[in-house]
């Protein structure tokens, strides 16, 4: 090895590439984000990192055009109620956190997990205090492709940070279906209707549904039924970002 390949070499040991912009920092450079957590994020990116700070709806997080009073229900749940009592979340699914999610998701960026796990604690903060926490669930074909379940990862570093007890197996997911990604907001509704199950009873329990990204809510309507069915008290969602719109 040359001293020109000696150097590029070290450059490429004390420097890690942002997941986001793809540009090269250095560790030192690296910038807390939500929780006091690193990440494998340059200092711009990880500065982009703040919470959602308008008006939303408290039942469906929706955001809200003009500033309303903390308790002001959008129509939509005026019309119909959602089975579940209220959600909290982090950002709006756009930008950077899209990107991010995206690369939990599809690219096993896992090294996000403890940042957005803190980011989930801070959301939290709109919500009472649960029993457990229970992570949206993939079927066992869909787990073994892909090799994680990034509700769980999620979910666990939540439990880590809050204490809160993680019970996954308050609802399974039985018959493999279609992925959501691509489909309208009927078509979702139908594709995951009837998809969870729970082996167990969860009778008084409160508890907070995990997950990485709402977007017309029909995972979660599906997933808050099967619980209530199965005697949940209290019902709420936690998301590290929700859509603008459904």
């Amino acid at each position: 090895m040359n001293r020109l390949q000696k150097f590029f070499r070290s450059l490429e040991l004390t420097q890690t590439r942002c997941v986001h912009c793809l540009r090269p920092f250095s560790p030192s450079e690296n910038a807390c984000g939500p929780g006091g957590l690193s990440a494998p994020l340059c200092p711009d990116c990880t500065a982009l990192f703040v919470p959602y700070a308008g008006s939303r709806c408290p039942r469906c997080g929706l955001p809200l055009a003009l500033p309303t009073a903390r308790d002001t229900v959008c129509p939509n749940c005026l019309r119909q109620a959602p089975p579940w009592d209220s959600i909290g979340y982090f950002s709006l699914y756009d930008g950077v956190w899209r990107d991010v999610l995206l690369r939990l998701k599809y690219a096993g960026e896992l090294s996000l997990a403890p940042l957005l796990g803190a980011c989930l604690q801070e959301a939290a903060h709109c919500l009472p205090r649960p029993d457990a926490l229970v992570p949206v669930p993939r079927h066992p074909l869909h787990l073994r492709k892909r090799g994680f379940n990034q509700a769980h990862e999620l979910a666990k570093y939540l439990h880590i940070l809050c204490g809160v007890p993680l019970r996954p197996e308050l609802l399974c997911r039985p018959c493999p279906h279609t992925p959501q990604a691509g489909l309208s907001a009927a078509e979702r509704r139908r594709n995951i209707s009837n998809a969870f199950q729970t082996t167990r009873d969860a009778q008084g329990l409160r508890l907070w549904i995990i997950d990485d990204v709402m977007t017309t809510g029909a995972t979660l309507t599906a997933a808050a039924l099967t619980l209530r069915k199965a005697g949940a008290q209290k019902i709420c969602a936690l998301f590290v970002a929700r859509t603008p719109h459904f």
